[in-house]
């Protein structure tokens, strides 16, 4: 068993003068993304967590709720790595992407 709330991977990527820190923390069942839907409650196993705060492209503004590019980025990640992540059965962990735009 991994221990909870582990970070397992890093990498800094730069593009530019923009650089992003993203980090991966393996969990168990627990560490899931909760969901509330129209049609009941749901959870996620693979979640990417993406900030992209106004003062990395020299703006001011405020910081808050995700916003559109957040949610997109988010569920680009999302719909790229799902088809390669393994099935719960043979990898039973949530994949927890956080991903930190500087």
């Amino acid at each position: 068993p991994l221990p909870a709330e582990a970070v397992h991977g890093s990498v800094v990527f730069t593009r530019g003068e923009t650089q992003t820190l993203a980090t991966v923390t393996l969990g168990d069942k627990a560490s899931r993304q909760r969901l509330e839907t129209l049609d009941g409650d749901d959870s996620k196993r693979f979640y990417l967590q993406y900030t992209f705060p106004p003062s990395c492209v020299g703006e001011c503004g405020r910081v808050g709720a995700p916003g559109r590019r957040e949610v997109g980025h988010g569920n680009l990640a999302e719909r790229g790595l799902i088809p390669v992540i393994p099935t719960e059965e043979e990898f039973p962990y949530t994949v927890r992407v956080e991903s930190l735009v500087t």
